[in-house]
């Protein structure tokens, strides 16, 4: 009976040991700063409507994988907003349309929120500058058939 007794604690010390390192491998997968995930818009934005502050959505195209570990799944929304927007004026004085935008988060597969820019490596004035239509169009445009790149901004374990 006493041998029952101390291999009880020795099993509940295997068993948390083994716990500990289970837990330890489910955060071993990290999404990097810098790491680019592709994206397209959802819909299409132009000059003639877009509003500073206004949202826009995009959707992640494929899966974004480390360590074996699926960090954010295809499909999984994004979030940007118009940084830029002016209508073109044509008048006494010629003013040429502006659009641009800047990625803000997206999440991984477990909700952890994961902020983002719109370049590999971070800069003061992060956006897009959006150049559809430049040549001799009044509007500047791009909708859901082009395909952008976001950053990961910062280190994220998972």
């Amino acid at each position: 009976m006493r041998q029952v007794r101390a291999v009880g604690p020795v099993i509940l010390a295997a068993a948390m040991a083994l716990a500990a390192l289970g837990a330890s491998t489910v955060f071993a997968a990290e999404l990097r700063d810098s790491t680019r995930i592709s994206v397209r818009l959802v819909g299409g934005i132009d000059s003639e409507s877009a509003k500073v502050g206004q949202i826009v959505q995009f959707l992640v195209m494929n899966d974004v994988v480390a360590d074996d570990v699926l960090l954010i799944r295809k499909d999984t929304p994004v979030v940007g907003e118009i940084v830029r927007a002016r209508r073109v004026h044509w008048g006494f004085t010629h003013r040429h349309p502006r659009l641009a935008f800047r990625f803000r988060y997206t999440t991984t597969a477990s909700g952890q929120v994961i902020a983002l820019r719109s370049s590999p490596v971070r800069q003061v004035n992060d956006q897009i500058q959006v150049q559809q239509g430049r040549d001799g169009h009044a509007l500047l445009w791009t909708g859901g058939a082009i395909l952008f790149d976001a950053y990961v901004d910062g280190n994220y374990n998972e």
